[in-house]
């Protein structure tokens, strides 16, 4: 469900910006605010990885992470 949100955070942002291209792109990603990775992942355990079977595990910091890629995008600071 994220792709909606952030077209439509995009869609705001060039209205009210003007902005198009890579620089749509970059106002965009400074628009998130950082999620971590979960600190309990035993709810995901039923869904094993692709590569093998293991646990899945979440890869990456606050700002960049493999579950929640850069964040939760954020439209009132994107037009804000």
């Amino acid at each position: 469900m994220a792709s909606p949100h952030a077209v439509g955070v995009a869609a705001l942002l060039e209205s009210a910006t003007g902005k198009t291209g890579g620089a749509l792109a970059a106002a965009l990603q400074q628009a998130t605010n950082p999620i971590p990775c979960p600190s309990d992942t035993s709810a995901y355990a039923f869904f094993p990885a692709l590569d093998g079977g293991a646990p899945q595990t979440c890869q990456g910091g606050v700002g960049q992470n493999g579950w929640y890629g850069s964040g939760e995008v954020d439209a009132l600071k994107a037009v804000g």
